[in-house]
């Protein structure tokens, strides 16, 4: 299949049945136990961590020099604060009226929406690298999505939304991946320089999630050590990745 369309199916796929699958286990079954999504969080920010600088940097500095790649990594870094600071965060709202759960779901949704472009565009620029590292990314992203699903669909559930409106919802949020692979497998394309500092890039805007969202919430809803083993179990799976199938 072509190279480019195949990462965008990648990414519609990573996106949407990622997201979707953390809804449909929230209107099924209500949401996970604390300790469990927190070792779900960590575990996602753990091997992301792994990837980013096992896979992603050190490639982007391979293609292009260390310039470029650090350059890449700042900036996307740079983007993704920029980001954050006109969407809500990704916390629970503590209102109890149905239309600020409402309100507080489609907000998520929105924020999550923006978030899944620049993800996208990892996972386009490592398929632009080759297969093997897109593909890892794609099942790791995918993992990270479940919860966000379950963060849109809780407080639509909650606000009154009926069940398959919440699960479509939570489905739309992920979709934005497609057109970020896309475009990452475009750009990541047109010369090395551009491949390395895209793969910078994309490994900032994945560091800053990790480090933003995934790790704090983990430890926000760790019972014990549950978030730290989570992180460390994730580093550890995202070392023998790299070892076993090396770029």
């Amino acid at each position: 299949m072509n190279t480019i369309l195949w990462a965008t199916l990648m990414g519609l796929m990573a996106g949407g049945l990622g997201t979707i699958s953390g809804g449909l286990i929230t209107v099924w079954f209500g949401r996970l136990r604390e300790g469990l999504l927190s070792v779900i969080l960590g575990f996602s920010g753990g091997i992301m961590l792994s990837i980013i600088c096992f896979d992603l940097i050190p490639e982007a500095i391979r293609v292009a020099g260390l310039p470029y790649g650090l350059l890449g990594l700042i900036g996307g870094a740079i983007m993704l604060t920029l980001v954050d600071l006109y969407i809500p965060h990704s916390h629970e709202t503590a209102e109890d009226k149905k239309s600020h759960f409402i309100r507080a779901g489609i907000l998520l949704a929105i924020g999550l929406t923006m978030h899944s472009l620049p993800e996208g565009l990892a996972v386009g620029t490592s398929f632009a690298v080759g297969h093997l590292l897109g593909l890892k990314l794609t099942l790791i992203i995918a993992l990270q999505k479940f919860p966000e699903g379950m963060a849109i669909a809780a407080p639509l559930l909650l606000g009154g939304i009926s069940r398959s409106r919440t699960v479509l919802y939570t489905f739309l949020a992920g979709l934005p991946m497609g057109p970020g692979a896309l475009l990452g497998i475009l750009i990541g394309g047109i010369s090395p320089n551009i491949l390395s500092v895209a793969l910078g890039f994309a490994g900032g805007t994945m560091l800053f999630i990790t480090c933003d969202s995934l790790i704090p919430d983990a430890h926000r809803l760790s019972q014990g050590h549950t978030a730290t083993f989570g992180i460390v179990t994730g580093v550890i799976v995202g070392i023998i990745f790299s070892y076993l199938w090396p770029l």
